[in-house]
């Protein structure tokens, strides 16, 4: 694990586009910033780099993104 903190998170809808912007920013000061593409049609998403933010800020934090995740690429694709 990294010796920083998330200080917040947060997920939106990219506008005009099929993809959802995570946005990170940590104790530390650094910005990460991910565009996660979807399909509207199914609902389906691939975000690898999931694994990455599970070994730097622990498994707790990548499940409670995904769940985030999950909830607004259902509420896109409905």
């Amino acid at each position: 694990m990294t010796e920083y903190d998330i200080e917040k998170w947060d997920i939106q809808p990219v506008e005009g586009d099929e993809q959802v912007e995570l946005v990170i920013e940590s104790s530390d000061g650094n910005r990460w910033e991910y565009g996660i593409p979807y399909s509207k049609s199914s609902g389906r998403y691939t975000f690898e780099e999931i694994d990455v933010i599970a070994n730097d800020f622990g498994d707790d934090v990548a499940e409670e993104i995904t769940d985030r995740l999950d909830e607004v690429i259902k509420k896109l694709s409905d």
